[in-house]
């Protein structure tokens, strides 16, 4: 007789399974103890976070868990709610056995009753969440390079270590000024600032003039492996409202270098950092593998980070600005392994989109991965087409001949800056 099981809000009675399937499924070498009171110090369930628990009908056991977080990110200088997905754990004994595709979609249709336009996690594995529907939008540039190789820009005068007496209440601000610019950024709430700005091994400097907070980085110090004996700075999160204070705080970064041998940088791909440094490779402490592809030095790494799923889609077009372009129409046509196959006609016009009852003369046919992937800016449906990734077809004779045109336009009107976000949950 094949399991069933069966997914129901968490109780305080269930801390006990909850911690024991998360200190398996993420930290098996800790105890219940250490993992109950790093994580779960608070309890359960808190503002803006609730737990699941997927129980197996016939035991009654515990067998899997997971979190839904309430966020909002900034997107085309919007704030959109959105759900965030934290620790999906499975039972060992019952992995493999659809128990996180069962979490998942219940997961996605919690959101659609919501009317959330997104959903976002950081995958175990992003093949596994992709055949669910999720697309990698997230991509995070990480180099490690030598402190010597930083500008020592004269600004770096105006760094002050962090007071939370005094800075507590900009840091913030500064932050949520600079998340208005940028895509993918979330919308920061007191608790998520509670555990950011903890002291407990990370150091936390800002940028000052005349008084005013323009920019912070908040940093660890560590010992990169190998050699054990290089002192590094891993930079875990830095805002600059102002090129100065972005000067500033690489100046300050580089004035470690009698201490502190080499400089992680965690940042965004648009970022001018790689081409500020004296030398572009990666920091000659650390164990210097080869770069099979001509005279190249070996120099920045790409991390696979978080990825989005659309869900109520009438919400997420209506609340995305889109570039200028001359108005049309498309219709998709959208499969989704979750909530199923779709079709939706939008009108692009006037900077903003909308559904629309009429059917367009082109109709794109695309999975929810691949229009998640050119709502959030980070793929070109010409591209797309191209690989045979999705497929287009024309109601007329003389629509042919507007695929190209189309396309492009919707590709201009949908055109931002990729993703990024500096929390992880």
């Amino acid at each position: 007789m094949p399991l069933t099981f069966s997914l129901r809000p968490v109780q305080d009675q269930d801390l006990a399974q909850v911690v024991a399937l998360d200190r398996l499924s993420f930290a098996p070498l800790s105890s219940d103890t250490e993992i109950e009171q790093q994580w779960f110090k608070a309890g359960l369930n808190l503002p803006d976070r609730h737990f699941f628990l997927a129980v197996e009908t016939t035991t009654g056991e515990g067998v899997g868990c997971y979190g839904q977080l309430a966020l909002e990110l900034w997107l085309a200088g919007q704030n959109l709610p959105m759900m965030g997905i934290a620790a999906v754990a499975v039972a060992p004994h019952r992995r493999g056995q659809r128990v996180a595709g069962l979490m998942l979609d219940h997961a996605v249709r919690m959101a659609q009753e919501q009317r959330l336009p997104l959903i976002m996690l950081y995958p175990f594995q992003h093949g596994f969440y992709r055949k669910l529907g999720w697309a990698w939008v997230g991509q995070t540039q990480q180099y490690r390079v030598a402190t010597t190789h930083l500008p020592t820009y004269p600004e770096r005068s105006q760094i002050r270590p962090y007071q939370p007496e005094q800075h507590g209440s900009e840091v913030p601000r500064v932050y949520q000024l600079a998340a208005q610019q940028h895509q993918g950024w979330l919308q920061r709430r007191d608790w998520q600032w509670q555990s950011r700005l903890k002291p407990t091994g990370q150091e936390i400097y800002v940028y000052l003039e005349e008084g005013n907070l323009l920019g912070y980085v908040i940093f660890r110090f560590a010992l990169l492996d190998p050699p054990q004996n290089s002192l590094a700075a891993i930079v875990q999160e830095w805002v600059a409202l102002t090129p100065a204070a972005y000067r500033g705080i690489l100046g300050f970064l580089g004035s470690l270098r009698d201490q502190v041998t080499t400089i992680v940088w965690n940042t965004y791909p648009e970022d001018p950092f790689p081409h500020l440094l004296k030398e572009q490779r990666r920091s000659p402490v650390l164990r210097q593998e080869p770069f099979e592809f001509g005279l190249t030095h070996r120099f920045g790494e790409i991390g696979g980070g978080f990825m989005w799923r659309l869900v109520d889609l009438e919400r997420a077009i209506s609340g995305r600005p889109i570039q200028p372009v001359p108005p049309f129409l498309l219709t998709f046509e959208i499969q989704d392994p979750i909530l199923g196959a779709s079709q939706i006609t939008v009108s692009f016009a006037d900077r903003q989109m909308r559904l629309v009852a009429e059917p367009a003369s082109l109709t794109v046919k695309v999975s929810i991965e691949q229009l998640t992937l050119l709502f959030a800016g980070v793929r070109r449906s010409m591209e797309l087409l191209w690989l045979g990734e999705i497929a287009v077809q024309a109601h007329a004779p003389t629509a042919e001949t507007d695929i190209p045109l189309l396309l492009t336009r919707l590709d201009t009107a949908w055109t931002l800056a990729a993703p990024f976000c500096w929390d992880f949950f």
